[in-house]
């Protein structure tokens, strides 16, 4: 799970409540829930210091490298997993259910496997071992993850979850999704 980003657009944003509980808790409890073996959170060294919960933290030193550093960090830490999961920490309504349905549709030869809802791409997606060199090489002058996506075969899973599209970046966005979660009781 990644949580090392500046939130310069928004910032605290991770810390910021949906539904009386932060957006990144809302995320490790998902995780926690969830049929894994481990639930991993790379954050900068501030997110660390706030974040009181039993799950293994990764520091990113260098948050301003991007979204890939914190992937690349995680990932030198799991590297003998079969697969992780990796979901931005700030999608307060990803389930345990999604997470469940990605590792359901791992297997031989699925190494990337991602989630849609309406036929768009969402979060969290899952990487198979066999793709972790690759991973490792990426950088952001080659888009990140966006690059592995285009240039792999990428196995999609319909969620019913819409909850797997949203994240909160601006204030409107943790306006929006208080009200989201009044309509809609499967993330509660």
């Amino acid at each position: 799970m990644l949580a090392a980003g500046l939130s310069t657009r928004f910032p605290g944003k991770l810390f910021k409540e949906v539904g009386g509980r932060p957006v990144l808790l809302r995320v490790i409890d998902a995780f926690q829930a969830a049929a894994i073996d481990k639930t991993v959170v790379v954050a900068n060294p501030i997110n660390a210091s706030l974040l009181h919960m039993d799950v293994e933290i990764i520091i990113n030193d260098k948050p301003e490298w991007g979204m890939i550093h914190s992937i690349k960090v995680g990932l030198s830490r799991l590297i003998d997993a079969d697969a992780v999961v990796v979901s931005p920490g700030d999608h307060p309504f990803i389930t345990s259910s999604d997470i469940d349905l990605l590792v359901a549709n791992h297997g031989e030869g699925k190494d990337l496997v991602v989630l849609t809802h309406g036929g768009r791409i969402g979060h969290p997606i899952l990487i198979g071992r066999d793709l972790f060199p690759e991973v490792m090489l990426l950088n952001n002058e080659t888009e990140g993850l966006k690059s592995l996506l285009k240039t792999h075969q990428l196995i999609k899973v319909e969620s019913p979850n819409p909850g797997i599209l949203v994240d909160i970046d601006t204030a409107a966005d943790l306006e929006l999704a208080n009200s989201m979660l009044k309509a809609n009781t499967q993330w509660h």
